[in-house]
């Protein structure tokens, strides 16, 4: 009867060990932050106590093989004068500092790759090479973003190998590299926060 009950109170402190650990390591992976993330809520957070509400911000945009600029200036978040945007042809839109935010969130949540040319079907995939955003180390904007892509085979997808036997060939995934670049070339307080 002792050594029963020696075996059953060594379990039980056993159980008790196993849970607290397994505790922890839930609460650690509940609470932990991705480095990423991080920098955009301290970068977010010193933009939020800047010590203006109007500035003029210069851009210069890289995307789809084109470079273009745009010239804002804005007002509380809302774009009061356009005094230069040569971004019409491409998807971009007039792009304040929260509106950086939201894309460099965006570029920082990228999967790894993506499907295509369709989600449906994945013979291809695009295989995201770079991702990066950089902040003012004063006033916390974004200051560089960065996407770097480019199509490979999908070699673990049964959709490329189908596609490969269905036609005798290599599925046509073209090997477009696509870079998106998206710099603040100046950001000029307008006004004192009131």
């Amino acid at each position: 009867m002792g050594r029963f009950r020696r075996l059953l109170v060594r379990l039980t402190l056993a159980l008790t060990a196993l849970t607290s650990i397994a505790t922890c390591f839930m609460l650690t992976a509940v609470a932990w932050v991705p480095p990423e993330r991080a920098a955009r809520e301290a970068a977010r957070a010193r933009w939020e106590a800047r010590g203006f509400t109007s500035y003029r911000v210069a851009l210069r945009v890289e995307a789809l093989g084109k470079i273009c600029y745009q010239q804002l200036e804005v007002s509380g978040e809302w774009v009061r004068r356009t005094l230069r945007n040569t971004c019409d042809s491409l998807w971009l839109d007039v792009m304040t500092i929260d509106q950086l935010f939201e894309l460099s969130e965006e570029i920082q949540e990228l999967p790894f790759s993506r499907c295509a040319p369709a989600s449906r079907s994945c013979p291809c995939h695009r295989v995201f090479t770079e991702r990066g955003v950089y902040y003012d180390e004063d006033l916390g904007y974004p200051t560089t973003l960065l996407a770097r892509s480019e199509m490979q085979y999908n070699w673990t997808s049964a959709d490329f190998w189908r596609s490969w036997l269905r036609d005798a060939e290599l599925p046509a995934c073209a090997p477009s590299r696509r870079r998106l670049t998206v710099q603040v070339l100046a950001l000029t307080p307008l006004d004192a926060r009131r």
